[in-house]
């Protein structure tokens, strides 16, 4: 049993408390990917691979039956990890199943400032990104609590990763236009019922 694949270094947990190898000139974390043995022929079927940002991500979807899925190393997402995860997937298609905050967004926001996401685009690579079922912090939590159904329908919604940071980037004008139409519905409130008084 058990989950393996890779080898080099990687992380253990005890106590809850991560221990993660330190890089050398044959560990480099920016250019690895945990699980990628195992996680290949479920990629080749599934003609996608999930790439999320910790390996106890990764371990609690394989236990879950979510096979297709590597991990990053404890480090941001590198270039040469979304280029090794995308020769995994026949199409090429990577979907980021990345935490519910802002670090996770944040991260592909990076990956797109870098050019990143441009160039995978441009060597024919599909970058999706998935939003985790409400409530949950991360791919571990959501596949815990909802199941592998649950979890892998947030995967089949997977938008592009353009028109996921385009949403985002409307995110505080739509929270600034709720406040508005709220604040303005207590002022009309408070007016209909000073008219009322009168």
């Amino acid at each position: 049993g058990g989950l393996r694949g890779g080898g080099g270094g990687g992380g253990g947990r005890v106590a809850a408390k991560y221990l993660n190898s330190r890089e050398s000139d044959v560990f480099k974390k920016s250019e690895l990917l945990y699980a990628l043995p195992v996680a290949r022929s479920a990629a080749r079927r599934a003609d996608a691979v999930v790439l999320v940002e910790g390996y106890m991500d990764a371990i609690a979807l394989h236990a879950a039956g979510v096979e297709n899925v590597v991990a990053c190393l404890g480090t941001a997402i590198s270039e040469a990890q979304l280029e090794m995860a995308a020769r995994l997937s026949p199409s090429r298609v990577v979907l980021l199943s990345l935490d519910a905050d802002e670090a996770g967004r944040a991260a592909v926001r990076r990956l797109a400032q870098r050019g990143t996401l441009q160039r995978l685009d441009a060597r024919g690579a599909t970058t999706r990104v998935a939003s985790l079922p409400a409530g949950c912090k991360d791919p571990d939590e959501a596949v815990r609590a909802y199941g592998r159904a649950a979890y892998e329908a947030s995967l089949s919604c997977a938008e592009d990763w353009l028109l996921f940071l385009g949403r985002e980037a409307m995110r505080p004008y739509q929270a600034a236009l709720a406040a508005s139409r709220a604040a303005g519905g207590a002022e009309a409130g408070g007016a209909e019922a000073g008219g009322a008084a009168a």
